[in-house]
């Protein structure tokens, strides 16, 4: 019977290294300090980040913010009440410049003090919009992820940004043209009698709406972010740009004479086209595909490609 050799001490292999071996661990070297190992959410028990509110504290803060942000309302309202008289004299400015006479009236006896508080209270409203959108920001930031903090202000900023521009070209821009239309118009048949409400109102919708329209780009990129439209797509719809250009400047625009509605036409396909712009910075980025055609024109059975 043959006999298997005994290796000597030399020839035996050596024991393989500890980072060669596969260690199950349980991994709690890794948690958090505090943390009890059977936690599967990751967060300390103590932390307030992570910790979920029941609904009557979400009932309290959207009330204590809500107070904040009327009180704010409340005290930037009061304040622009002391100068609204300057302010509704600047106002009538671009009146007096189309007509050197203008002088509106009031038919009512709350006529003035209904264009008086009107005045204050959209002022006010905007000196209180920051801390109103802080107040909005701070409520949905706990449920917000990375990405979405990341653009959400920079987003109410060029927002912000966009409309106040738009306000004041349709303050400085489209509002003289209007006025000497409308005030000259018939002139030598009738003397223009302009109730200050009918000023106002005509003239804090042509602000607003025009701010609206300056949202344009940013509401054309939001579509190219979530893949909704293409640039391309876009620029081939330039012929219906330029209608709709002219339609929307035809309903904001207080004034029927083309001259008005061009100086609001043309800047809108400028925007348009700095839509298409911002469409194409963020088109290759897009959260959602766009929905393309799927289906394979030499398939039969129109299965997907």
């Amino acid at each position: 019977m043959a006999t298997r050799p005994v290796p000597t001490p030399s020839e035996l292999p050596e024991p393989p290294e500890v980072s060669d071996l596969d260690v199950v661990v349980d991994g709690t070297d890794d948690l958090p300090p505090g943390m009890p190992p059977d936690d599967p959410t990751g967060t300390p028990p103590d932390d307030p980040e992570g910790a979920e509110l029941t609904l009557g504290e979400h009932l309290n803060e959207i009330r204590q913010r809500l107070t904040v942000a009327v009180l704010t309302l409340v005290l930037t309202t009061v304040i622009t009440l002391v100068f609204a008289s300057t302010i509704l004299d600047y106002l009538l400015e671009p009146g007096r410049q189309a007509l050197p006479e203008f002088r509106p009236i009031y038919t009512e006896l709350l006529g003035f003090i209904g264009a008086y508080i009107k005045i204050s209270l959209m002022l006010g409203l905007a000196g209180a919009m920051p801390v109103i959108v802080y107040q909005i920001y701070a409520f949905i930031h706990p449920g917000l992820t990375g990405a979405e903090r990341k653009w959400i202000m920079p987003i109410v900023a060029l927002a912000t940004v966009a409309f106040a521009c738009g306000g004041a070209f349709a303050f400085f821009i489209g509002w003289p043209p209007a006025l000497t239309f409308l005030l000259n118009f018939g002139q030598e048949i009738a003397d223009p009698q302009v109730r200050i409400n009918n000023y106002i109102d005509m003239l804090t919708r042509f602000v607003i709406w025009t701010g609206i329209i300056f949202e344009l780009p940013l509401f054309l990129m939001g579509l190219g972010a979530i893949g909704l439209v293409t640039s391309r797509k876009l620029l081939g719809m330039w012929r219906w740009a330029i209608i709709g250009s002219f339609l929307l400047a035809a309903l904001v625009t207080p004034s029927i004479d083309p001259v008005t509605q061009t100086f609001v036409a043309v800047p809108t396909m400028g925007l348009f086209v700095l839509g298409v712009a911002l469409v194409r910075l963020v088109e290759n980025r897009t959260v959602i595909p766009v929905i393309e055609s799927d289906l394979d024109d030499d398939d039969p059975e129109g299965q997907p490609a």
